[in-house]
């Protein structure tokens, strides 16, 4: 059995892509997070009869604010640990101990994932132990197994660093696993990768499976009056 993760906080102003608050306020990131979501969970539209689809979320107590956007057939459940590493690992182990074979997790921060990226991790452990879907930036955004493999989740790892992807490959070889890899995304975090991802969004020349139209028209909206993100568009 097959079950794939979608792990994200929930879109609480303040505590929600915080990186990108130099740029957006804190309701902007709000809105931004609920769009990469809704994108999401169209992809998973084209997956969800084939893959059961759970998703873990912090704060634990406010899952209230986000439950009306979430499809009816994801199941929910809070994270656990005392970092990201740890959060992950109980996520994998909560699946596996209801008896999925293949599990992969992600990050919420892909809104162009489409649904061809997600089955490739799952066709790639049929011969891996671990599969990664590297970021552009060095880290991952979407990590599978077929155990529970804790090492991999060490925390001397420093998350959200450039170092991530690379850290992980060296702990999957030191422990002898087998390793592949989903496509490249970027995950959108700074000023610079929603540039670059409107920049891509704009100069599509085949439509993927799922475009991202949430994210592309919530930013199209919010910034049709910069003169600086029209020029990016054009450079």
């Amino acid at each position: 059995m097959n079950a794939l993760i979608l792990m994200t906080r929930v879109p609480v102003q303040g505590r929600t892509k915080t990186r990108l608050m130099k740029i957006l306020s804190g309701e902007e990131c709000v809105k931004l997070h609920e769009s990469f979501l809704l994108d999401i969970f169209n992809v998973f539209e084209f997956i969800k009869d084939d893959i059961d689809i759970f998703l873990t979320f912090t704060p634990e107590h406010s899952f209230s604010l986000m439950e009306d956007i979430v499809p009816d057939y994801i199941k929910c459940f809070p994270q656990q640990g005392k970092d990201l590493g740890e959060r992950m690992l109980n996520g994998f182990i909560h699946l596996f101990n209801k008896g999925y074979t293949k599990v992969t997790l992600m990050g919420s921060d892909i809104p162009d994932i489409q649904p061809e990226d997600i089955r490739i991790s799952f066709e790639a452990l049929e011969k891996s132990d671990i599969v990664l879907g590297p970021t552009i930036d060095g880290g991952y955004y979407l990590i599978g197994m077929k155990k529970a493999h804790g090492d991999i989740f060490d925390d001397k790892l420093k998350w959200g660093n450039k170092s991530v992807l690379e850290g992980t490959i060296d702990i999957a070889n030191s422990l002898g696993l087998k390793i592949d890899f989903t496509s490249k995304l970027m995950d959108i975090d700074t000023k610079e990768d929603l540039l670059s991802f409107m920049k891509k969004a704009h100069g599509i020349d085949t439509k993927p499976q799922v475009i991202p139209y949430n994210t592309i028209n919530y930013l199209n909206n919010l910034w049709s009056d910069k003169p600086y993100v029209k020029g990016y568009f054009k450079g």
